[in-house]
């Protein structure tokens, strides 16, 4: 006799982990991957709850999102599990720039690239981390992606403010959305998901390209500037 799907998938679940996932909570689970992307533990008392579950039927939700192209990713050390829709990597190029890149403003990826150069730094000791979190002002966000990517954020606060809302929805920044957000002078907080969301291959990758970038712009300029003058130093 053939069985439904929701059978099926009430007689995975009673085998999943601890077999305490309901069918209801799966849905709820699924549905929430689906529309933001990420569960990250560390984010609020809710989220780890959620988190706890998805952990405990992993797999089936990796095979129920299979199905429909969607890749899930799970960092356990980072505790943060993400939904990748059809077309972002996959052929061995999970984390790489194409990834990063698909279905992304150039604004969020190269705010995300900065960000995830800052972090690394406060990693190394160059910049002060406090409870894996790193606080940066939105105007040392802009420097970064000026010297690092030669790209600058938007030029309004209303539109600063969008991005740094995507930047949060992915659970990249945290930051006060009161009065001043979206001026320079604002506070964000770097989250410990950066370095999940944005691969060493991809900071990698961006830099190089953007490097490369930069000696064309370098090797076109002095071959449009004029001979210096007998003499006169360069």
């Amino acid at each position: 006799m053939l069985q439904s799907l929701q059978q099926v998938l009430e007689e995975r679940l009673r085998t999943e982990g601890a077999g305490g996932v309901k069918a209801d909570r799966f849905a709820e689970l699924a549905g929430r991957l689906l529309s933001s992307g990420i569960l990250w533990r560390e984010f609020s008392r809710p989220e780890a709850d959620l988190y706890d579950d998805a952990a405990q039927c992993e797999q089936l939700l990796r095979e129920y999102f299979a199905v429909a192209g969607f890749v899930l990713t799970h960092d356990a050390d980072a505790t943060i599990f993400r939904l990748y829709p059809p077309g972002e990597g996959g052929d061995g190029d999970e984390d790489g720039v194409k990834r990063l890149k698909a279905r992304l403003s150039r604004d969020f990826v190269a705010a995300a690239i900065a960000l995830r150069f800052l972090y690394t730094e406060a990693l190394t000791g160059k910049r002060e981390l406090v409870n894996e979190v790193l606080v940066i002002s939105l105007e040392e966000l802009s420097q970064a992606v000026v010297s690092l990517l030669a790209h600058t954020l938007p030029s309004s606060n209303a539109d600063r403010l969008n991005l740094l809302r995507d930047l949060r929805k992915h659970r990249i920044v945290r930051f006060n959305d009161g009065e001043g957000a979206g001026s320079m002078e604002m506070l964000l907080s770097v989250l410990r998901p950066v370095m999940s969301y944005v691969s060493e291959e991809a900071l990698d990758d961006a830099l190089m390209i953007a490097g490369q970038a930069a000696t064309v712009r370098l090797a076109r300029s002095a071959v449009a500037a004029p001979a210096p003058a007998p003499g006169r130093l360069l």
